[in-house]
């Protein structure tokens, strides 16, 4: 089951299995864009497509917005192939944005 949290600015999205929270996302919601703070699935789940529906998620809730994220170079192929793009390289973090719809 998916839920979705909000409080303020902040939206978290939870995935749970019977009592265990399997995946967690946080997204901060600002006047002109969506930073996806946060996608971690627990690490006996991953490869399921958990983090994949939370992302699909969260491009649904905010299309109206450009969503931005900070990710490692093993990322990037992910974010790609969901309409993201690399705006910024720091260190060994790139920002990665989707334009809105």
């Amino acid at each position: 089951m998916l839920e979705v949290l909000v409080n303020g600015d902040t939206h978290e999205y939870l995935y749970w299995s019977t009592a265990e929270v399997i995946a967690r996302a946080v997204v901060v919601e600002r006047e002109e864009e969506a930073e996806i703070k946060l996608i971690n699935v627990a690490r006996h789940r991953r490869g399921e497509g958990i983090g994949s529906l939370i992302l699909e998620k969260i491009i649904s809730d905010f299309a109206h917005k450009n969503i931005t994220t900070w990710t490692f170079n093993g990322r990037i192929s992910w974010y790609e192939r969901n309409g993201f793009e690399v705006a910024e390289e720091r260190a060994s973090l790139l920002k990665m944005v989707r334009k809105n719809q």
